[in-house]
């Protein structure tokens, strides 16, 4: 029943799939400003909010931006923004001695609740609460003890917008702002939202499993929406796919689209004889052929860029400097009894190519609670039901046989930091055979939220064959599980687990015991990293590379049978690394390691 009400809630999400919920700065000194803004808004249908459904168009709301004052004094220590601004006073003027009556409220993200801070600019009479982030893009909001008092909408956007727009609203230049559905608010708007486009099955592509084109290549196409109150013809869609040099190009005219309508464009699929390693910018652009342009074109260019690497796997992204998961998100089960998991699937042709090695994630606590003690499990599973795909009446998430768990426990409080947990010993994939690899939360005094991505939807990608995906993208990609009931899209298609499974190409190791598994530790390291090498003993070369392929450390070392080489990393950067064991033999050996310090 709970794997039903789980395609039952996204049938219900594709029906709302239209709307394109904004914050526009509308009228504004400079008018430089006026334009749409990237945002997150506060969702009744999580049931932890009161607030309006924005999707209907009904509910938009439209005024002048004014900073919250709750009578606080000073500035928040750690990110400089006075207190008054950030609504966590339980100080509230009554709405007729509050300047904020009938206008949009402005907030800063602090050491309080989402719905403590919309709740007091409700108090003061504002017809709607934007709360700025303090660090990176907007976040998705829990509601927590006050959500379900707070009746006007609420949404985030990011410290960068935050800082651009500070000036304006605190000296009362933002005098007209929108919030809501924008559908038929202009005249000529087509657009299309981040679910709409496909894109590769997942950010972080092996570059062993995605060796030419039979091996890997990307559907390309889009939903073109109509979210103009006029027919809208002649429009075209464009993608182009770039490593650093344009390698896709291709566009095609988009069909005359009824007001309020949309039509799905299919442009050729993406392929290439090779894929270096590295990151793939994928952009989709819609042009409206109108005389006057596109009245709102923040949804005129949608990212879907993906990543080819040697050995990360990953949903959601990857920063492109130091190759750990994006986490701008925080999730976890809202009601459970033993433990709640979430895992990223993995299934290929050729998989014994690889094996696994561990997997990094992320966890943060609300402000008043400390990771320190905290701990967690990292779990692989083989997924032995058999189903064909997603539309397969047959699928199932319950012939699960465990293979590894990796426990790990929290020495200190690495809020958001992204943890390598390796597991007790490397796995050999198998080729075709269906995997889970899954964080594992169980209960315990302090909950922490699992790190997520929130910028990435495959909502479009997981649909539908007949709008140009190919059948590999109809498998399942990141289920989910509440005391052991097991969900085919988790939290959905929208939100990504911030992790990303650690490989390497397997080698036969010839001439040296081939049951040895050459596992490092610590991992992660700080200071100094113990290598065993089993019974094997002479000359090796060790070499430490970077996950961009630069080598950091080259060293020669000489070493007894049942040692353990000592490398010294004190010098090394934090980050993620490949050692490669070159033996006199000829013979190597290849292991992951996390330096963190």
């Amino acid at each position: 029943m709970k794997k039903l009400s789980l395609f039952m809630m996204f049938t219900m999400i594709a029906a709302f799939g239209f709307s394109q919920v904004i914050f526009q700065v509308q009228n504004s000194t400079p008018t430089t400003l006026q334009g749409t803004y990237p945002l997150t808004w506060a969702d009744p249908s999580g049931n932890d909010w009161a607030t309006p459904d924005l999707n209907i168009p009904a509910n938009a709301v439209t005024g002048a931006l004014e900073f919250i004052d709750d009578g606080d004094t000073g500035n928040d220590p750690t990110y400089g923004h006075p207190l008054s601004q950030d609504a966590c006073s339980g100080t509230s003027p009554a709405p007729s001695a509050s300047s904020l009556l009938g206008k949009i409220a402005v907030v800063y993200r602090g050491q309080c609740q989402f719905g403590h801070k919309a709740s007091v600019a409700e108090k003061q009479g504002a017809i709607a609460c934007i709360i700025i982030n303090h660090t990176g893009a907007p976040v998705g909001m829990a509601g927590g003890d006050s959500g379900l008092v707070v009746t006007i909408p609420v949404i985030m956007i990011s410290e960068q917008d935050g800082q651009l727009l500070q000036a304006a609203i605190a000296n009362g230049d933002i005098t007209q702002a929108f919030i809501g559905n924008k559908l038929g608010i202009f005249n000529d708007d087509l657009g299309s939202n981040p679910g709409d486009v496909l894109r590769a099955r997942r950010y972080s592509n092996l570059a062993p499993l995605s060796q030419n084109a039979s091996e890997f290549s990307v559907p390309v196409g889009a939903w073109v929406r109509n979210f103009g109150s006029q027919t809208q013809s002649n429009g075209m869609l464009k993608c182009i796919i770039d490593n650093g040099t344009q390698i896709y190009a291709d566009s095609a005219a988009v069909p005359s689209i009824n007001t309020g309508d949309s039509t799905f464009v299919s442009l050729s699929t993406f392929s290439q004889s090779t894929y270096p390693v590295g990151e793939y910018t994928m952009t989709y652009t819609i042009i409206t052929n109108q005389t006057t342009g596109d009245e709102e074109p923040g949804d005129n260019v949608i990212d879907a860029s993906f990543m080819i690497s040697d050995s990360l796997y990953s949903y959601g992204r990857l920063d492109p400097v130091t190759y750990k998961p994006l986490s701008p998100g925080g999730f976890r089960a809202g009601t459970f009894t033993t433990d709640w998991e979430a895992c990223l699937a993995f299934q290929d042709p050729n998989a014994s190519r690889m094996r696994s090695l561990g997997m990094t994630v992320s966890n943060t606590t609300s402000s008043t609670e400390v990771l320190t003690g905290t701990f967690f499990e990292i779990r692989v599973y083989e997924w032995n039901d058999v189903f064909t795909d997603v539309n397969d009446p047959n699928l199932n998430i319950s012939n699960l046989n465990q293979l590894d768990a990796a426990f790990y426990v929290y020495g200190s409080d690495l809020q958001d930091s992204s943890i390598f947990v390796s597991h007790n010993s490397p796995i050999q994939l198998v080729d075709n055979q269906r995997y889970l690899f899954c964080l594992n939360q169980p209960s315990q005094t302090v909950m922490p939220f699992a790190g997520y991505d929130t910028q990435i939807d495959y909502s479009t990608t997981q649909q539908d064959d007949a709008m140009g995906a190919n059948g590999a993208h109809l498998q399942p990609s990141t289920p989910g599980s509440t005391d052991a009931t097991y969900f085919l899209n988790g939290f959905g298609l929208d939100v990504q687990l911030a992790a990303s499974i650690h490989l390497d190409e397997f080698v036969g190791i010839d001439e040296i015991d081939t049951d040895m598994d050459i596992v490092p530790f610590p991992n992660p390291v700080k200071d100094e990293l113990n290598i065993p090498v089993g019974n094997v003993n002479g000359t090796a070369l060790i070499e430490l590379f970077d996950v961009a392929g630069k080598l950091v450390i080259s060293r020669d070392v000489t070493f007894a049978a049942n040692s353990n080489i000592k490398l010294n990393v004190s010098n090394v950067q934090n980050g993620s690394y490949i050692g490669k064991i070159t033996f006199e033999n000829g013979t190597t050996s290849k292991f992951n390691v996390v330096v963190n310090k």
